[in-house]
């Protein structure tokens, strides 16, 4: 079963993991995304209408529970035009609660988002090691920006404006501010035929460092 809620507008896995990721050769288990607008991570100092975070743990069963050994996926939303919608969110995106905290149940058709994030990890991505962008901040998160992006049209990006404009006392943004790199390192993992090439990438604006930030709390 899934639930969908406005905290952070995120969907959660009810009754623990649902599915998995390869993560540079490690099992994570997908335990929650949620969405951020505008993004937390920028290229080159381009933000993005939105940004989603799948939010996954070492597959170890004395992790659970905890905020250890967490890794997160994350994919930038291009702003497109209203033709543009991206067709995957339409699937849930009106059963988020708008104007009060709460829970609805997800009652539509079965999707994969397994599926979704294995076709999406193959085209490569950004990775480093960051912290949560939320209380309590957890560092020695493993971050992995996907290089591959997706479509998002005003009409969404909307929706969950007016989700966190209800739900945060007018404040209609969820996004933390970018920080610097200071001594992080960078790689980007590209996939080429059957091998992966990882090789330092430069201009990266992180947000998943251990900074003040401007988010709602969430659980994982």
């Amino acid at each position: 079963n899934s639930s969908v809620t406005d905290e952070v507008s995120e969907v959660d896995s009810i009754g623990g993991s649902k599915g998995y990721s390869i993560i540079g050769g490690s099992k994570y288990n997908f335990y929650q995304v949620h969405w951020h607008t505008p993004s937390e991570n920028t290229i080159d100092g381009q933000f993005f209408a939105m940004e989603a975070h799948f939010v996954h743990q070492l597959d170890d069963p004395a992790l659970h529970g905890t905020y250890h050994r967490l890794a997160v996926i994350g994919l930038l939303y291009e702003l497109g035009t209203d033709d543009e919608c991206n067709a995957f969110l339409d699937k849930f995106w009106s059963t988020f609660p708008i104007d009060k905290k709460g829970v609805a149940e997800y009652t539509g058709d079965n999707f994969d988002l397994n599926a979704k994030l294995t076709e999406e990890l193959s085209h490569g991505y950004h990775h480093w090691y960051g912290s949560l962008t939320t209380p309590p901040c957890t560092e020695g998160v493993s971050w992995n920006l996907l290089t591959v992006r997706e479509k998002v049209c005003q009409r969404q990006v909307d929706k969950l404006k007016q989700g966190l404009a209800a739900t945060q006392g007018g404040i209609n943004f969820n996004n933390r501010v970018p920080q610097p790199l200071y001594h992080r390192v960078v790689t980007e993992t590209a996939k080429v035929v059957d091998q992966e090439v990882s090789f330092a990438v430069r201009h990266v604006v992180l947000a998943g460092l251990a900074m003040p930030l401007l988010a709602l709390a969430r659980s994982v």
